[in-house]
């Protein structure tokens, strides 16, 4: 499932820009920061007067608007800033004393609407107040802070519809709404030079970020945002900057180093996926060995196995497969299991790894047929014979293969309700619902004109019967064939976003208790993500601890908790929860959660 996330107004930490198409970067308009409700601002609200500063002296209103809020941080930064555009400037001695009223419009009203990301409002309350008070006008600061943040918005608009030239032509007419305080800004910045093939600029952009930003963090995601688009060569060299150029104080860059190494071993995995017997040298496969071992990482593990399964290396394939299966059980991994302990002709074994999930998932069925050989369709006259021209299709999820060994067998005997069923099951695998739903209620009517087999409707080629219950349940009941067709009809129509019709029809159905609750546990995650772009973060958490009842939470779901966690300013069960989901296995969805919630709680913006 896509990361649900509504971030676009959430990823405001910011950067410097190029004006006029080049890197010559602001620095000295360093003040707004990206302006959304929850997430800190760095803004200069004036204490009241709206009078500019005498020429010649740095701008020190914002300095003193928080310092009379007591916000010991923003004042922190503000001082920092100022020093930076003056290193002669120390802060006034009289910085927290009481400052004597200045006669004039108090703009303190305007700046909040301002940090509130309500630009428009801001406009409108100016306006009403300058109809109020003819001779007033608002301070240069305030109308400053109001062009950088309506230019940042239509940057963030022009980036989410894909206008890549308006992203780079907003930028260059406001570079402060792309500095070092709005990152996400630069970031799209960069992303639509690339976009544009003008991949020069985007490098350029990518390295004065990771050259000039000072935070470790924003140097670190700005790595992972840039491999979408950069050589492994510009990511190392935009690495070693980022480990080294213009260090600031108390920032840890081993982290940027860490951004390449995860890189890295995503592109190994990658590689190892795809990769023919023996492909990969011995010096890539130990690497990728040793960090699977230190991230415990189950999915690295059942990668591995099956590269060294299709070297017929059986003995490496199950010490790989049983390790993922230790770590995280699941029926992906006991699949291998079962195929390397055949391979190595340690049937008895094969079998015992696959009793927890036998009859309860339809991977582990298809994989014991490689152990014991259903027997030939001459309904016990002949011997054990090996895998059907089927079998081994499924067996190599080849399921475009699948449907032609279908339609010849259709063609050459007759359509059969086993045959129907497992060609909608085929037809799902390969993003075809609508045709699934017919496959599969066509199948039932025939399995109703069918005479029963043993409890099974005809199905030939060893495919009927298969159950596609789900493990997580630990229910025992096996489907009939009418369960497994109605079952199969459920998850097409889920497929095809039927949720409401499936919603209504689900208590009527003809399906065993566990696919009941399978199909339950689906339609409350589509509803949950649903929630979420609707803004209804309760009914999220809601829905997920009542599918939670049923299956264990997946990954994608665990991502979806914690955002619902994060606009309900749960920050600190958010990063706990997105923390949780990286340690287990870090990607670009998990990093990111972690690196808002960790800004957010910490006002690291």
């Amino acid at each position: 499932m896509t990361r649900p996330v509504l971030l676009s107004a959430l990823l405001l930490a910011g950067i410097a820009a190029t004006a006029a198409g080049n890197c010559a970067w602001a620095q000295a308009n360093g003040g707004g920061r990206a302006l959304a409700p929850g997430v800190k601002v760095e803004v200069a609200p004036a204490p009241g007067s709206g009078s500019a500063p005498a020429a010649g002296k740095v701008d020190e209103t914002a300095l003193r608007y928080y310092a009379r809020i007591g916000d010991g941080e923003r004042l922190e930064a503000e001082i920092a800033r100022l020093r930076a555009l003056d290193p002669g400037w120390e802060p006034p001695k009289d910085l927290f004393a009481p400052q004597p009223t200045t006669p004039g419009v108090d703009e303190t009203p305007f700046w909040n609407l301002l940090s509130a990301a309500k630009v428009a409002e801001a406009r409108a309350a100016i306006a009403e107040q300058r109809r109020k008070s003819p001779s007033w006008q608002p301070s240069d600061k305030l109308l400053q802070e109001l062009d950088t943040a309506e230019s940042a918005g239509r940057i963030r608009s022009a980036s989410d519809t894909k206008r890549w030239q308006e992203v780079v032509d907003a930028a260059a007419a406001h570079p402060e709404a792309v500095a070092c305080n709005r990152l996400d800004n630069a970031w799209r910045l960069a992303e639509a030079y690339a976009e544009l093939k003008q991949a020069d600029r985007a490098f350029d952009t990518y390295r004065t970020i990771v050259s000039t930003c000072p935070k470790a963090k924003e140097r670190r995601d700005t790595i992972f945002k840039a491999s979408r688009y950069l050589s492994p060569d510009q990511l190392r060299e935009l690495t070693a900057l980022g480990a080294t150029a213009n260090p600031a104080k108390g920032e840890d860059y081993s982290t940027v180093r860490t951004a390449e190494a995860e890189l890295e071993t995503g592109r190994l995995l990658e590689r190892l996926g795809n990769a023919k017997p023996g492909a990969l040298t011995a010096a890539d496969l130990s690497r990728i060995q040793g960090i699977v071992r230190d991230k415990q990482d189950a999915d690295g593990a059942i990668a591995l196995g099956w590269y060294f399964q299709k070297q017929k290396n059986f003995a490496e394939a199950q010490s790989w497969f049983s390790q993922a299966n230790g770590w995280a059980p699941s029926d992906k991994a006991a699949e291998g299991l079962v195929l390397a302990y055949n391979g190595l002709g340690e049937k008895a074994q094969a079998r015992a790894a696959a009793s927890p999930w036998k009859g309860k998932s339809s991977r582990i069925d298809q994989a014991l047929k490689a152990v014991d050989p259903p027997r030939g369709s001459g309904g016990g006259r002949s011997g054990p014979q090996g895998p059907s021209e089927l079998d081994r299709a499924l067996a190599r999820h080849d399921f475009a293969e699948c449907l032609s060994i279908i339609r010849s067998s259709i063609a050459k005997s007759g359509p059969t309700a086993g045959l129907l069923q497992q060609r909608g099951w085929c037809l799902l695998e390969m993003k075809r619902p609508s045709e699934a739903e017919a496959a599969f209620a066509e199948a039932q009517a025939m399995a109703a004109r069918e005479p029963a087999k043993g409890g099974q409707s005809g199905g030939g080629n060893g495919a009927a019967g298969t159950t596609r219950t789900p493990a997580a349940s630990g229910l025992p009941q096996k489907a009939t064939p009418a369960q497994e067709n109605a079952y199969g009809q459920a998850v097409a129509r889920l497929a095809t976003g039927d949720t409401v019709g499936l919603t209504r029809d689900l208590p009527r159905a003809n399906m065993t208790p566990a696919q009941k609750a399978e199909i339950r546990a689906s339609l409350m995650a589509t509803e949950a993500n649903r929630a979420l772009e609707d803004k209804r973060y309760n009914d999220v958490l809601r829905l997920l601890d009542a599918r939670k009842e049923l299956t264990p939470e997946p990954r994608n779901l665990g991502i979806l908790r914690g955002w619902a966690l994060y606009n309900l300013m749960r920050f600190d069960e958010a990063y706990a929860q997105f923390k949780s989901v990286d340690d287990r296995l870090s990607t670009e969805e998990s990093r990111e959660g972690v690196s808002i919630t960790w800004k957010t709680i910490y006002h690291d913006w």
